[in-house]
């Protein structure tokens, strides 16, 4: 159940920031030097990607453990990984601060800096915060998260004023970050030069597990289907009292290549897999049709959802750049809604 931050928590937070800004980070460090701040287990480590350097967007993106820091290469690879921008950023958990415009922040986000008493004047000078999560529209940050972007972000501000102070010459451009990492058992900071522990996004690939049932699909006839295969987000906002916070789902996608026809159309929950989901109903085709000629997707994290599943049963893949059956199925959902 959601439990919302008392204003004092707030207050905490906004001051934290509000002495980030005044080092103008930005002004130093551009999104991809990644700075760090460790106090458990390496795959724990907390990643910050300062934003605006170029002066188009100031804020602080926060990204949790090795989990978090994929998410954030999936936005670097974007384009390699040929994914639609709202896909990359639908895919995100994060925590992020932001200084924007007045009609950037929701009536909520409004009331708490105003209940503080701060007056902000100006483009790109209102503070507020946002949480990112799968499956959810971006919203305002919770008491738990509250108190977490504080710490990471107190601990951010310790990591300014040594590069500030030292003459520190880190090797951004080679994949290397500065860390700061903290011992809990004998409460001492130290700060390293360390490598990334990955430099590419990883893709979640999905494995077929029952044996009984890959044979099953093996022995399906292969019909004459040529088959386009696609997960989006579906861009709206679903306030429902089930959630702790506005729903947006991803809409997982069955299409007849040569027809443009909806063959399975399907919305997830939030919290569930899309992928798997995906995979699931490319097997109910099979077992209902047969095995199609080839199945054709333009998305790399698609693909490894699916990939060993139409290996396993003999369905040839075919990747292209756009896919039109789809492209048009999404310009027509949008503009209904």
């Amino acid at each position: 159940m959601r439990k919302e931050a008392t204003l004092n928590q707030w207050r905490v937070l906004y001051e934290t920031a509000t002495r980030i800004k005044e080092k103008k980070p930005w002004e130093t460090f551009m999104d991809m030097d990644l700075l760090g701040f460790r106090y458990g287990a390496k795959e724990d480590t907390i990643y910050f990607s300062i934003l605006g350097h170029h002066g188009d967007c100031y804020g602080i993106a926060v990204y949790e453990g090795y989990s978090g820091l994929n998410d954030f290469l999936m936005l670097v690879m974007q384009e390699d990984l040929n994914i639609p921008w709202d896909f990359a950023m639908a895919n995100q958990r994060n925590l992020t601060c932001y200084w924007g415009d007045r009609q950037e922040l929701s009536k909520k986000q409004w009331q708490i800096v105003k209940n503080l008493g701060y007056k902000y004047r100006g483009k790109n000078q209102w503070l507020y915060f946002m949480s990112f999560e799968p499956g959810y529209a971006p919203f305002n940050l919770d008491q738990d998260e509250v108190l977490r972007m504080t710490e990471y972000l107190q601990g951010l501000e310790k990591i300014l004023e040594y590069y500030e102070e030292n003459d520190v010459n880190i090797d951004f451009k080679n994949g290397n970050i500065l860390c700061m990492i903290k011992d809990q058992k004998n409460n001492t900071v130290r700060f390293e030069e360390e490598p990334l522990p990955f430099f590419e996004y990883c893709p979640g690939i999905l494995m077929p597990e029952d044996e009984s049932f890959i044979e099953e699909l093996k022995r399906m006839p292969v019909c004459r289907a040529r088959l386009e295969a696609d997960i989006f987000p579906m861009r709206t906002s679903i306030a429902d009292s089930k959630y702790d916070r506005p729903a947006d789902p991803f809409i997982c996608l069955i299409m007849d290549a040569a027809s443009g026809m909806v063959i399975n159309f399907e919305m997830t929950e939030p919290g569930e897999s899309a992928e798997l989901y995906l995979a699931e109903m490319i097997a109910g085709f099979i077992l209902q049709y047969g095995k199609p000629k080839e199945i054709r997707i333009s998305n790399r994290i698609v693909e490894a959802a699916i990939k060993n599943l139409c290996d396993a049963a003999g369905i040839k893949l075919r990747f292209r750049k756009t896919l039109r059956g789809v492209e048009d199925f999404k310009w027509g959902m949008h503009e209904r809604m």
